[in-house]
């Protein structure tokens, strides 16, 4: 069974279906996760699918009624049925016409967009501001140990897919979610390399986080233990 979605893959497949339905070209950075990510790339091949299945059914033409046979010539015509005189003093009535048939065209239609009300379901959406832009994918890696220190944690990484003159603010967490402040940055360029300096005891830091500078969670690193490299300076142990 697959662990939990992480939030990075919650964005990345929300902007991919947003794309998919409108016909759009994903850009680099969500082709490049995609390539990596057997999950998300199976969830947009599903709703790629639903599209395919939309066009079909709009491109078909709408089959006509075949034509009904036509009596032989030597059949006598059939007797015209005498109608009896209606009285003066009955009420007349609208004949009730009775509804069109729906076309098949219009049945395909509603049943790809029930199809895309499921998967819509099926597939957890990352809530954003639209008008903010595209979700950045951005990468945090560790660049060694982290260093504990009386006043909390100081903690190397590099980072890349930013955009460059965005400023994106970096947290830890802990194993129940609650987040603590690392600092921020403003993206010199694509790539940056810097220190998250967190309140948060080293043991309790379970993840790093980033967000941009509109809120949305564009990175989330599990945080594993790394080998100890012996004592630091000051006689604490790292890790």
């Amino acid at each position: 069974m697959a662990g939990p979605m992480s939030a990075l893959c919650q964005a990345v497949r929300s902007q991919a279906t947003e794309l998919l339905l409108l016909g759009r070209p994903l850009p680099a950075a969500l082709t490049r996760h995609l390539a990596g990510c057997e999950e998300c790339a199976a969830e947009c091949e599903g709703v790629r699918r639903v599209v395919r299945t939309f066009e079909r059914a709009e491109s078909a033409p709408t089959p006509l009624p075949a034509p009904s046979p036509l009596p032989a010539p030597s059949e006598p015509p059939a007797p015209v049925p005498v109608l009896a005189p209606v009285p003066p003093s009955a009420p007349w009535t609208r004949p009730r016409l009775q509804p069109r048939p729906r076309r098949t065209r219009r049945l395909a239609v509603l049943a790809a967009a029930a199809a895309l009300a499921v998967l819509a379901i099926l597939v957890p959406v990352a809530v954003h501001d639209r008008d903010s832009g595209p979700v950045d994918v951005v990468t945090v890696a560790r660049e060694g140990l982290m260093i504990p220190h009386p006043w909390g944690t100081e903690v190397p990484v590099s980072l890349s897919g930013l955009t460059p003159g965005r400023t994106y603010r970096m947290m830890t967490a802990d194993a129940d979610g609650n987040r603590v402040p690392a600092g921020s940055l403003t993206a010199p360029g694509p790539g940056a390399r810097t220190r998250m300096m967190t309140a948060m005891a080293r043991d309790s830091i379970k993840s790093l986080l980033v967000e941009d500078q509109d809120g949305r969670l564009v990175a989330d690193l599990p945080v594993r233990p790394l080998r100890s490299r012996g004592p630091t300076p000051d006689g604490t142990a790292t890790g």
